[in-house]
């Protein structure tokens, strides 16, 4: 008590002596201001700073933020819309590969029976038949030819035991959409009123869109001459070379079908152009 009565008495005798130090010190005191030293020396007072951004830094955050957020996100739209269509171009070039192997196996698998004496092979029973639709990547041709094997039937056809006549077309399947149909019947002892259009198809893939064919019976120093047309005379014979060419789904709308091409020789050929 002493001690706090005899601080309280040198306050009041400074205040009477120096009245300028207790004015600026409670100036201190309730405002929050301090002395602070100026650039040339000169004293000065300034408010005690708190902690914090200003506008300006808070919208320039937040502005950057954004630019990175939208770099990020066309980047991740990238890279996932090319996964995308990567996906879609092996699938579809998964199902070309898969129709083009069944072609090329059922071409290669052609039959054709050996000449003999006193035979006579008519063109409805093993000739090949060419029938031209469209063109480019509007064309939906069709072929025909007598084979043996597996290739082209489906699962649970039976004809795969023998000789066998199939017909590859473009058709729409049960869903209206594109696709590789074949129907198979066997090429001898049908009725008289049996029509292969009313074979049930069985359909290959979904994915081709297209099918263009042509043919060839000469080869020269040049490669083959290939011909659009395999009419009259020649439906009695087998082209000793057929190309193909598939127009498969594109990748996007809009863009143009993918083409898948293939050059097949028919083994048996040269025995149909054989002299009996």
């Amino acid at each position: 008590m002493n001690a706090r009565r005899d601080a309280g008495r040198a306050f009041t005798l400074l205040r009477q002596k120096a009245p300028w130090f207790a004015t600026r010190s409670i100036f201190r005191r309730q405002s929050g201001y301090r002395k602070q030293d100026g650039i040339f020396g000169f004293g000065g007072f300034r408010k005690d700073s708190v902690g914090g951004f200003t506008l300006i830094e808070v919208l320039v955050a937040v502005s950057l933020l954004a630019a990175a957020m939208a770099i990020t996100f066309s980047t991740y739209f990238s890279v996932s819309k090319a996964w995308q269509r990567g996906v879609i171009l092996a699938d579809n070039l998964n199902h070309g590969d898969y129709v083009m192997e069944q072609l090329v196996n059922g071409l290669r698998c052609s039959f054709f029976p050996p000449p003999q004496t006193g035979t006579t092979v008519r063109s409805t029973d093993y000739g090949f038949f060419l029938e031209k639709s469209g063109s480019g990547t509007e064309a939906r041709d069709s072929i025909s030819w007598v084979k043996t094997g597996a290739a082209l039937l489906g699962p649970d056809n039976a004809l795969y035991r023998g000789l066998h006549r199939v017909r590859l077309s473009i058709e729409e399947d049960p869903d209206g959409l594109a696709a590789v149909a074949v129907r198979a019947w066997r090429p001898y002892a049908n009725p008289d009123s049996f029509d292969p259009a009313l074979v049930d198809p069985f359909y290959v893939s979904g994915k081709v869109q297209g099918l263009s064919c042509r043919v060839a019976t000469n080869r020269t120093d040049d490669g083959w001459e290939w011909q659009d047309n395999w009419e009259d005379e020649a439906t009695n014979h087998l082209p000793l070379a057929v190309e193909i060419i598939l127009y498969l789904d594109p990748t996007d709308r809009g863009d143009p079908p993918l083409e898948m091409k293939r050059m097949v020789e028919i083994p048996l050929a040269p025995l149909s152009w054989s002299k009996k």
